[in-house]
């Protein structure tokens, strides 16, 4: 009877063992999981523009200004974005690759007129209709005849949207700062969000060039001639075949230059 009491004690510290370690197994798999969601949203590649200043002239037209600077990839890290399909659609619309883009930017917003005074005028059975034109909107809105007919209204919208990118930098700063500009001329359209995505390209490995060259200096004097560089990535050689007329004669030259910034 004893020893059926230890056998007890110990199948019970047994079970509550092997509770403790499916316990802390499920709660391993969940961190797990938690910090490998965090590892791909920390590893999604920005394209959401950060938004600097949003302005409105005096005839209510919007213009935001959005700071792009980190919003670069390459292009083989488009599944990590946030707008692959949209990057998709611009390659077709452009009828190349999806590797031979440049940037693409896409610009969610609304087109809202509010409060609008129609002007009321008669049609050719002296039904009233309303209209109303400005801004690029024009508007025309017919009441039913009688109660079991049907309002109708037409809309028309134009309106013109500008988009700009440059660099802006300053004396203190290492990097430029990339700037986008989306400005519209028409009050009725609200800018909500910009993404936008430049994709970085890889140079050539080999770039090959021909120029003319001069140059001088007080033991030889003024040279000129042909030359033709080779470029290997950062390496760059060169070659010149250079007329001097201090000596009245073709000299060949050879040289190379390492690129480090």
């Amino acid at each position: 009877m004893k020893n059926l009491k230890y056998y007890l004690i110990i199948a019970a510290l047994a079970i509550g063992l092997i509770c403790l370690g499916i316990g802390w197994y499920k709660e391993h798999e969940k961190t797990s999981a938690y910090q490998l969601t965090n590892q791909k949203v920390k590893d999604q590649i920005l394209t959401g523009a950060k938004e600097i200043a949003r302005t409105v002239n005096s005839k209510g037209a919007e213009s935001v200004l959005l700071d792009i600077t980190k919003n670069h990839t390459t292009v083989k890290n488009v599944d990590r974005t946030d707008i692959p399909d949209i990057v998709d659609t611009a390659a077709m619309a452009l009828d190349i690759r999806t590797k031979q883009l440049k940037e693409v930017t896409y610009i969610a917003a609304k087109y809202k007129a509010e409060n609008l005074v129609l002007k009321a005028q008669l049609d050719s059975n002296r039904k009233a209709y309303y209209t109303f034109n400005g801004n690029g909107l024009d508007l025309k809105f017919t009441p039913p005849y009688d109660t079991n007919g049907a309002a109708t209204a037409d809309f028309t919208g134009r309106l013109g949207i500008t988009i700009a990118k440059g660099n802006k930098s300053k004396w203190y700063a290492w990097k430029d700062k990339n700037l986008l500009s989306v400005s519209s001329d028409s009050p009725y359209f609200t800018i909500d969000h910009v993404n936008y995505i430049g994709f970085d390209h890889n140079p050539a490995l080999v770039n090959v060039g021909a120029s003319i060259k001069t140059n001088y200096n007080k033991i030889t004097g003024i040279g000129v001639g042909p030359a033709v560089n080779i470029k290997f990535g950062n390496f760059e050689i060169s070659g010149d075949y250079q007329y001097y007329p201090k000596f009245r004669e073709f000299v060949i030259g050879f040289g190379g230059n390492l690129s480090i910034f």
